[in-house]
């Protein structure tokens, strides 16, 4: 009994010598030894390489420019928050090694804020590029994904006057989405399982550069010395890129983007223009509270129907004509021109995405898996030529709850 307990003892004693010796963290890497990348862009490269985009920031330069306004961004520090590195190979995985030729720090992508992806290597597929970023013990997915209608290193070096990097800039220009709601944008991980998924065709945002109108000519040569003047193109979140499994399809414009979110239940905010009852060609600006829909499958004879339903709520947010909303037939009359406008912009995206593109982006594949189980097994594998044919009926409930600060417009007064 003694050598039993002598035995158990000797054993705590090596065990907690050996657990107190080692050190915390097994993989622990100084910070300052580390090229902490912000976004990554991939390209097509000739000769079937790929083209890889890395942006890192510089520490160096966030501490010279904290002190003053900024932080670090250009014309303050003087030097740029931030770099671009570019690298091509034949597989992502090689590009990036290949880096370490040009750079002392080791990449590190646990912060990555965004991922583009050009148009021409969309359309070639991306499902080679998803396996890379599916594989990474480091790349999260929690990134924005986006396509490129323009050159990711050019996108990745336009310059800002607000935030640091241009990674930063296009993060927080997503992170107020729900104040348009005119682009369908998704994290990376969400974006995989619906390439993944047999019942949604998967779908994100398009970023693109547009001319600066704030930056007219004449300006720049007039700008007193030691002032930046303002850049020549801004980049802005265009619409919304449909795939087919893994190749891009096509495009949504702004309106019929709004159209699928509407479908899929993710309006939370921005502004819809309606005609007034009694003036066409004036105006009413409705800011969009709040929306929910429900998808209502039914199988009939072998074909599928799909309701959707759809509830809005709305604010009168300005009026370019008279409108008189002490008359509950006024405020009933925009109400029903705002279920005409939300219906208009869902078969807007239904007559895009079931006629041109063949995909469903909308969801009702996988509405038809959850009502209808054991059909979904059959339909399954016909489910993109069934998709075109589906019958769809759209019935929008629409509320205006609040008319301002004032009820009727204001007028000029007359003596």
């Amino acid at each position: 009994m003694v050598n039993r307990r002598v035995k158990i003892t000797l054993t705590a004693f090596v065990l907690l010598t050996l657990a107190v010796s080692q050190p915390g963290c097994w993989d622990y890497r100084e910070v300052e030894r580390l090229g902490i990348v912000l976004a990554t862009g991939v390209d097509t490269a000739p000769g079937g390489k790929v083209k890889v985009v890395v942006q890192t920031i510089v520490p160096s330069a966030l501490v010279r420019g904290a002190g003053g306004m900024g932080m670090g961004a250009p014309g303050f520090s003087g030097v740029k928050a931030y770099r671009n590195r570019v690298v091509e190979g034949h597989t992502i995985s090689e590009a990036l090694r290949d880096l370490s030729r040009q750079t002392p720090r080791q990449l590190f992508f646990a912060h990555d804020q965004v991922v583009i992806l050009s148009e021409s290597l969309a359309r070639q597929g991306v499902k080679e590029v998803m396996d890379y970023f599916e594989r990474s013990i480091q790349v999260r997915r929690t990134p924005w994904l986006l396509v490129a209608r323009a050159d990711p290193v050019t996108l990745l070096d336009l310059p800002g006057r607000v935030e640091v990097t241009p990674a930063s800039r296009i993060f927080n220009i997503l992170n107020e989405r729900n104040s348009v709601s005119r682009y369908a944008v998704q994290r990376l991980g969400d974006f995989m399982e619906m390439m993944e998924s047999g019942s949604t065709h998967p779908f994100t945002a398009v970023i693109d550069m547009v001319p600066n109108p704030a930056s007219p000519e004449e300006h720049t040569k007039k700008m007193p010395e030691g002032h930046v003047a303002e850049p020549r193109e801004n980049m802005r979140i265009n619409g919304t890129a449909v795939f087919r499994r893994d190749r891009l399809a096509g495009w949504l414009d702004s309106r019929e983007s709004r159209g699928l979110l509407w479908v899929r239940s993710q309006v939370r905010g921005g502004v819809i223009e309606v005609p007034l009852p009694e003036e066409k060609d004036k105006k009413a600006a409705l800011e969009i509270l709040r929306s929910k829909t429900r998808l209502q499958p039914e199988i009939r004879e072998g074909r599928v129907l799909m309701t959707a339903k759809i509830k809005t709520e709305a604010n009168l947010a300005e009026t370019t004509g008279p409108l008189d909303l002490t008359r509950p037939e006024t405020v009933a009359g925009l109400e029903r021109l705002l279920a005409e406008a939300v219906r208009g912009e869902v078969e807007a995206a239904l007559a895009k995405a079931q006629q041109e593109y063949r995909v469903d982006v909308f969801g009702f594949g996988e509405a038809v898996h959850r009502k209808y189980p054991r059909q979904w097994k059959t339909m399954k594998k016909e489910w993109e030529d069934m998709f075109p044919a589906v019958q769809v009926r759209v019935q929008v409930e629409s509320k205006i709850r609040r008319s301002g600060m004032i009820t009727n417009p204001v007028e000029p007064g007359q003596r």
